[in-house]
């Protein structure tokens, strides 16, 4: 099962590349491809044609070779091999559809075909944070996924509290990311608001695993 879901991240990422293919014909030479938007959902920085059309295939082909190869560098693997190898099969293959419909959303902006009040882009991070979320309480102490701060890395107890917590907001965070979507119906208060929280759930976890370590050492 494991092999056979890297090798459907594979070929995800070969078709990827043809369809992007097929989109970057329909881009002038000179064409920008938007890479990153703001809090309003409004994009605000381009990369150039060339490496707009490879940049994202070979995130995702380094991101495969990481997941797949972590058994080799990994120290704490063999720690939790079992969890491991039931983990990272899946992590892998929605981060490579993750990462291909991002790039094919993006390649469709610079064509000029979605011109839409809902922004993709937005949306599918909130569901990347959603997924990310019901994982984080999985995933077993390691220097590589996770949230890894030197008090996580340091205690069982602390790493599996501060995932536990990180899961729930990662899954608050996403659904707020979804809002965010839709962003040009809101007024910058609504999106400004959203966004906050999103930084602040994201940094909620950090700060109690520094608490959780104290109160441990004590």
């Amino acid at each position: 099962m494991k092999n056979k879901k890297f090798t459907a991240a594979l070929v995800i990422i070969i078709i990827e590349v043809i369809i992007s293919l097929a989109i970057a014909s329909q881009i002038p030479a000179d064409g920008k491809i938007p890479i990153h938007w703001n809090f309003k959902g409004e994009v605000d920085g381009y990369a150039g044609k060339q490496l707009g059309i490879f940049l994202f295939p070979a995130i995702n082909l380094l991101i495969s070779a990481m997941m797949f190869f972590m058994p080799l560098y990994s120290v704490r693997y063999k720690k939790s091999e079992d969890r491991f190898a039931k983990l990272l099969p899946d992590f892998n293959l929605i981060m490579i559809i993750f990462f291909a419909m991002i790039h094919i959303f993006m390649l469709l902006i610079a064509t000029g075909r979605i011109n839409s009040e809902i922004n993709p882009i937005f949306m599918l991070t909130g569901f990347l944070f959603m997924f990310i979320g019901n994982l984080l309480p999985k995933v077993p102490s390691n220097f590589f996924l996770g949230i890894r701060t030197p008090w996580t890395l340091s205690s069982e107890t602390v790493w599996r509290k501060t995932h536990r917590l990180g899961g729930i907001n990662f899954f608050a965070s996403g659904i707020l990311m979804i809002l965010m979507s839709f962003g040009k119906n809101f007024n910058p208060v609504v999106n400004t608001a959203l966004s906050v929280f999103i930084v602040i759930f994201t940094l909620i976890p950090i700060v109690f695993s520094f608490i959780w370590h104290k109160r441990e050492n004590k």
